[in-house]
């Protein structure tokens, strides 16, 4: 069982273009880059583990808003955990960013946003399932002086979400969640994702909507993770 769990929670993606983030951090000393491409918004990210316990990610993307014409965006995070699931069997952390939750819709996402969240892994099955659960909090922040509603004034916002990743083969997994926000309908995700141990990658494939709007929501996605060995 802690052979299978290593293995499954050792691998170098954090998240890619999935929205809910898993209670691990990349190995100390170490990096990763995770990018990927679809059809709502494209990424690059590279995040780095350099500060005892802390992993810090900066990241930049071209992202779909009302219109036809994709938008630059960019995002920082801060990681860190208070459970390690590789040890003690189920892991706990905090996540704090600045810039485009993506739980968030689209058109509603802008760089000074804030938020902070608390990521959870519970491994089932001995290992051939692992849980991620999300909760948090994101500050909308908009710049129009005065105003109060939900589309033009700042506001507050409870995010949630929920990943189940299952182990198909020890090469193959299947990852389906589902992620939103108070105000807004719920999303889903699934794909498939590919584990390239030996060569510290993982290929990930991922399509999503909107519940209840047809044509809305992530769409297709491909992404690709690199881990790095320790640079010191």
């Amino acid at each position: 069982m802690v052979g299978a769990l290593l293995c499954l929670l050792a691998t170098p993606g954090a998240g890619q273009q999935y929205v809910v983030d898993d209670a691990v951090i990349v190995s100390p000393r170490a990096c990763q880059i995770e990018a990927w491409h679809g059809e709502r918004a494209s990424w690059i990210l590279p995040a780095c583990h350099l500060l005892p316990g802390l992993e810090l990610s900066i990241g930049a993307g071209f992202v779909n808003g009302a219109g036809l014409d994709r938008t630059p965006e960019y995002a920082l995070e801060a990681k860190t955990l208070l459970r390690d699931a590789a040890v003690d069997g189920w892991g706990i952390g905090m996540v704090l960013g600045v810039g485009p939750n993506p739980s968030a819709d689209a058109d509603q996402r802008r760089f000074g946003d804030i938020y902070l969240f608390s990521p959870a892994t519970l491994p089932l099955l001995q290992g051939r399932l692992v849980v991620h659960g999300n909760l948090g909090w994101r500050w909308d922040r908009q710049t129009i002086p005065g105003a109060t509603d939900r589309r033009s004034g700042e506001a507050h916002h409870l995010t949630w979400g929920l990943r189940t990743d299952m182990s198909l083969s020890p090469l193959i997994s299947l990852l389906v969640e589902g992620y939103g926000e108070d105000t807004e309908r719920p999303k889903v995700q699934m794909g498939f994702r590919t584990h390239f141990p030996d060569a510290g990658m993982e290929v990930d494939w991922s399509w999503g909507r909107t519940l209840g709007r047809s044509g809305e929501g992530p769409g297709f996605s491909l992404g690709v993770s690199l881990v790095s060995g320790p640079l010191f």
